[in-house]
């Protein structure tokens, strides 16, 4: 078997290992989960009823209301200042792009987290594997796009380049 140096796992596979783990680790809790569940299931059962008749009373009152949200949504459109909504919808495109980096770090967090728990799940089922030696140390760091506030979010997107076909020797396509 070749040693610690000369073997290197690639990190998509420790944090499928990582993943695996914690599934394996709530699966474990499942049955729990199913009897707590069961058992709020046949409390809500002898409530059901009761609840409804109580439900229909209400859907009932709110239909009654219908005509008049429409009318007050009508009223609002007409009202409606093209300037505010357009610099409201700038605002939010700032505020979701600020949201989306945050979501990418967290992520990138989580992968770190999963390769690393990855390395100690392929560490215990490896023979011969040194237990402060990580195999893989390599973490993706996020990209950090600059971008513009009013840059439109299909820009964000990149396309993979196209692959080229190889050829053999004679010209003839693989």
């Amino acid at each position: 078997m070749p040693n610690n140096e000369t073997t290197k796992i690639p990190a998509p596979l420790y944090a499928a290992a990582g993943a695996g783990d914690i599934a394996i680790e709530r699966l474990r809790k499942l049955p729990e989960k199913v009897a707590q569940l069961q058992e709020r299931v046949n409390t809500l059962s002898d409530q059901f009823p009761g609840r409804v008749s109580t439900l229909q009373e209400k859907v009932t009152a709110k239909v009654a209301e219908v005509p008049s949200i429409v009318a007050e949504l009508r009223q609002r459109v007409v009202d409606a200042d093209a300037d505010k909504l357009r610099e409201s919808a700038k605002r939010n495109a700032q505020t979701l792009l600020t949201q989306a980096q945050a979501a990418q770090e967290r992520a990138a967090a989580i992968y770190a987290d999963l390769i690393a728990r990855g390395e100690v799940v392929v560490g215990r089922s490896m023979p011969g594997q040194a237990d402060d030696a990580p195999i893989h140390a390599e973490v993706i760091e996020p990209a950090k796009p600059e971008v513009e506030a009013e840059a439109p979010a299909a820009e964000f997107v990149k396309k993979p380049a196209a692959r080229q076909r190889k050829t053999n020797p004679k010209g003839d396509a693989k």
